[in-house]
Parts: structure tokens; C-alpha cells; sequence
């Protein structure tokens, strides 16, 4: 490397250096923009001396759920950063390279396990069962069909949440069940509709869906869903 520093970092004017172009790495790096910077003070946390590192991927190439853009991909998208534990710049950019390739490997590694999970997700099973249903004769065929859709993609669908969706059927936990049925709760208590009723609807496709899916998991059992008692005033 370089040891020459650019004379704005000297006099404090220059707060980020890159890793190729300012301090001049001669080895393979997980991308261009990495970096290594003195931290900003905030009314949250004290200044620190030692140095940040910091990359931001091509949105093509970031395993992080919405290409790391924040309020569920509609908001800024965050670099990917860690702590150097130095102040020094040179032995900042070794680390940083070390940190950012594990970093990245990791992510990798969650997102390798995200998608072989979705491949056994309930939303899976739920466009498997809706494919056999819609074949079915039934009196207000299109009525019945509507309804279950709407269960599924309406406000406070089944196919919104989470675990529906990248989760492993087998993996769905009574929590995830009881935080669902609580949102239903709140929804129905704004709309004016019956609670009791929507939860019934929502635990028959529920149990329809963990039926399609014993295929694949023969030991898998229909949930027993957690009791939610009502708030007393």
C-alpha cells in the first residue's frame, strides 16, 4: 500500500478514504466503494477516535432483504459498515478488508439459507392448494375463490407476514401464530367486523395449507393456535 495519506485527511477536511484509491490496496477487495472513516459525532453517541469501514454493493449483487433500502425497500439504501478498532488508517484498511469479505461471505450465507427455506414456505403450499381448489365445482365458485385470495393478499393477509414467506412451514412458531392473530384482532376492532369470525376463516385456511404441505413433511401436525383472551377495560 501507499503510505503516503491525501493531505485533506491530514488536515481534517477529509473524512473517508478509500481503500484502492487513497490508500492505494493492492489486493482484491468485496467492492470498490470500501472505505474506511472517521465516525460523525451524534446526540446518541459519543465521537470515537478509531476508524469505521463501510461499502455499499451493487443493488444487483446485495443479499440483504430489499437490497439493504430501508421501510421495507421503499426507503434509503444502508452501506453495509463495522468498527476497525484503530485510528490508524493502514491498519484500519487491513482490517477492513478482513471484516468486509467476512461480512459479505455471511450475508451470502443467510441468503443461501433464506432461499432454500422459502422453497418450503407456506406460501409455497398456498399456491399449491389454491391450484387444486380453483379446479374444484362449488356453488359461488368465484365468490369463494375472491374470499380466500383476499385472506391472502388482503391488509392483514396471511401471504404479508414474514414467516408466511420465508420461513420453513415446519419452522412457523405459535409466537408468529399469536403476533398474527393479534394484528387480525386490531384490524377487526378499526373495521367493526367480527374478530371471532375472521380468525375462524383465517385458522380453516391455515389448516388447509398445513394439510397440502404433509406431503413434504409427513410428520408435520395442523398448529394448535395460542388462546388470545380479550383485553379487559
Amino acid at each position: 500500500m501507499s503510505r503516503s495519506l491525501p493531505q485533506n485527511w491530514i488536515d481534517g477536511t477529509l473524512h473517508s478514504l478509500n481503500v484502492l484509491r487513497d490508500l492505494g490496496w493492492p489486493g482484491a477487495i468485496v467492492h470498490p466503494s470500501l472505505s474506511v472513516f472517521r465516525q460523525k459525532p451524534s446526540a446518541k453517541s459519543r465521537k470515537t477516535k478509531n476508524l469505521q469501514w463501510r461499502f455499499l454493493p451493487d443493488k444487483a449483487d446485495d443479499p440483504r432483504p430489499f437490497a439493504g433500502r430501508t421501510n421495507r425497500g421503499q426507503g434509503k439504501r444502508l452501506s453495509i459498515e463495522g468498527t476497525c478498532g484503530t485510528t490508524d488508517p493502514w491498519e484500519a484498511a487491513i482490517i477492513a478488508v478482513a471484516a468486509s469479505q467476512e461480512r459479505w461471505r455471511s450475508l451470502h450465507q443467510q441468503l443461501e439459507q433464506q432461499q432454500r427455506e422459502q422453497g418450503q414456505a407456506l406460501s409455497v403450499y398456498w399456491e399449491r392448494w389454491y391450484a387444486h381448489e380453483e379446479q374444484q365445482p362449488r356453488n359461488n365458485r368465484n365468490r369463494w375463490l375472491s374470499d380466500k385470495r383476499h385472506l391472502w393478499n388482503g391488509p392483514t393477509g396471511l401471504g404479508l407476514q414474514p414467516w408466511a414467506t420465508t420461513k420453513r412451514i415446519e419452522r412457523i412458531s405459535s409466537n408468529d401464530f399469536l403476533e398474527f392473530f393479534l394484528i387480525i384482532r386490531k384490524y377487526c376492532e378499526v373495521k367493526g367486523i367480527s374478530v371471532d369470525d375472521t380468525r375462524r376463516q383465517y385458522k380453516t385456511l391455515i389448516r388447509n395449507l398445513f394439510r397440502e404441505a404433509k406431503s413434504d413433511f409427513p410428520a408435520l401436525n395442523c398448529p394448535q393456535f395460542p388462546v388470545i383472551r380479550k383485553q379487559v377495560k
